[in-house]
């Protein structure tokens, strides 16, 4: 943006010597005018490619995030597709009278996926970058509760990884530019307060 703004400063300061009143200046110093308009001319070539390299990279690098979240996606589908099979399998195999011992040893034996993937993108910067603040915050308040719930609480867990698939598919909308950054803060708060109604 300030190579935009340094261009057109740069192009209101040499039509100066195109002002009728000036002609006669102009005219005198020929040399130096060609050579200051010669010199702004190149230096409003070299901002425009600095900018048009800068939004290319700034494109590129959002493309890359889209096909990140696109996997993230996937894993975390994958995992709360396990994570929910070896629930039921759980509910089914278990009675009334299970104890919270008894349930907190066999979900100990059999954990449910954490989607270590996510971690892996936590720490990657163009993922930290890129991403959203709020998508950024309530993806790391849900992976801590995700870590603390996997062998305590499995439905928590489950509700948990369901949030943040919510999370990863709106923010994946939003760098498709489908939803704007209030649409996407207002999504996310209206699917956090109906996980926390549910708890």
């Amino acid at each position: 943006m300030i190579y935009l703004v340094t261009t057109a400063v740069l192009i209101l300061c040499s039509s100066i010597l195109f002002i009728p009143k000036l002609k006669k200046f102009t005219l005198r110093n020929e040399l130096a005018s060609n050579f200051a308009l010669t010199l702004v001319a190149t230096l409003i070539g070299v901002l425009l490619a600095i900018a048009i390299s800068n939004y290319d990279a700034n494109e590129k690098e959002r493309e890359d995030l889209i096909k990140l979240l696109y996997a993230a996606e996937a894993v975390v589908k994958e995992s709360q597709e396990y994570s929910t099979l070896l629930l039921d399998h759980y509910q089914g195999q278990s009675s009334n009278s299970v104890t919270k011992e008894q349930k907190a040893a066999f979900f100990e034996k059999n954990p449910l996926v954490y989607p270590e993937y996510l971690d892996a993108l936590m720490s990657q910067h163009i993922f930290i970058k890129n991403l959203s603040q709020e998508s950024l915050t309530e993806l790391s308040e849900r992976l801590i509760v995700m870590k603390r719930a996997k062998s305590i609480m499995p439905e928590l867990f489950i509700t948990s990884s369901s949030y943040v698939l919510y999370i990863l598919e709106q923010e994946r909308r939003y760098q498709l530019r489908e939803i704007s950054l209030l649409e996407l803060e207002a999504l996310l708060d209206i699917k956090e307060d109906e996980i926390d109604a549910m708890l």
